[in-house]
Parts: structure tokens; C-alpha cells; sequence
């Protein structure tokens, strides 16, 4: 991925002339992403209490929400340690 923005000496980021637009629409996907995860997390967050309610906490699809969940969770925390929340 080409880098859009310019670090200054003061930990500031620039967005150089020109490139507005395509710093705009990385911007939107990235936000985009986030809901899309943050939404994907509570369809499988409701999904597992479903089965926990049905004491299929064992099976494969409860085995497989939950990975999911995890995988959603560590993406964030990825993207939180970078400051995009």
C-alpha cells in the first residue's frame, strides 16, 4: 500500500496537494472496515449466546463464532494501538 500521508517533525501528518481525494476514500474504507467488524462482532457475539442458551457451547460452529471473535478482536486491538477507533 502506497503511503498517503507525510509525517512532520512534530508527529503531525500532512496530506500533500493532490491527493485529498485518495486520502478521503482510504480514509472512508477504513471507517467502513470498523463498522463492518464492529457489526460482524455483535452478529457473533449473539450468535454464541444463542447456542450458550442451547448448551451447544461443544460444537463446531460454537468452536468456529468463537475464533471468529477472537480474530475480530485482535484486529481492533490492532487498530486501537494505532489510535483508529
Amino acid at each position: 500500500m502506497e503511503r498517503i500521508t507525510v509525517s512532520g517533525p512534530d508527529g503531525t501528518y500532512e496530506i500533500p496537494e493532490g491527493k485529498e481525494s485518495a486520502a478521503a476514500r482510504r480514509l472512508a474504507s477504513f471507517e467502513n472496515a470498523w463498522e463492518r467488524l464492529m457489526a460482524r462482532q455483535g452478529e457473533v457475539t449473539a450468535r454464541m449466546e444463542a447456542l450458550k442458551a442451547e448448551g451447544k457451547q461443544k460444537t463446531a460452529q460454537f468452536r468456529e463464532l468463537f475464533a471468529e471473535k477472537l480474530t475480530i478482536q485482535n484486529t481492533l486491538t490492532l487498530w486501537e494501538t494505532y489510535g483508529i477507533q
